[in-house]
Parts: C-alpha cells; structure tokens; sequence
C-alpha cells in the first residue's frame, strides 16, 4: 500500500456521476465549471456572467444544468446568487477518472 494515498472507500460510478458527466459535455456548461473552478469560491452570478460574456438566460440555464447535476451548489444572499464548485462530486469524478490509471 502507497504510504502517501490515503485509504478510501472504493467508488463505483453512479447515475449520479453519469448525469455530472453528461452536464459537463457542453462547451458552455465546461466553461461556466471551470471558471468557477478557478474562482475558488462562491462567485455571483453577475461576475461568471460578465466573465464569460454569456447572456443571462444561457447562463441560467447552464448553472441550473450544473446544480441538477451535483456539480455546482448555490445560495441566495438578498438580491444575489452565489455559486460555488461542490468537491465532493468533483473529487469523485477524479477519482474515478484516475480509477483506471
């Protein structure tokens, strides 16, 4: 046993990780991802709207694909909504990407 790996339970693909499969097959809904992803947190709407230059309702629809699919959560502070990566779905779709490597 790899010293440096810690013990994990093994993970076996899921509906779950298919439909966050499935979300992530479109170029728009990867972008969105992956600047959140690289934003490190919770981001505005607004802000991954002017980021991306998408329109608001395309965005909307994207994130909405993203939270359906367990890879986006997001909360609501007054008149704004945050989004924000969920690692633990994301560390799943690693682990199971790196699975058979």
């Amino acid at each position: 046993m790899n010293a440096c790996r810690p013990t994990r339970r093994p993970l076996q693909a899921s509906p779950e990780h298919v439909a966050a499969f499935k979300a992530l097959a479109h170029l728009g809904r990867l972008r969105v991802f992956f600047h959140l992803v690289r934003a490190g947190g919770a981001t505005s709407v607004g802000e991954i709207r002017k980021a991306l230059d998408i329109p608001a309702p395309t965005l909307s629809h994207h994130l909405e694909s993203l939270r359906r699919a367990g890879l986006v959560t997001s909360r609501r502070e007054e008149r704004f909504v945050y989004d924000a990566v969920d690692p633990r779905m994301v560390s799943d779709l690693v682990r199971l990407l790196s699975a058979c490597c």
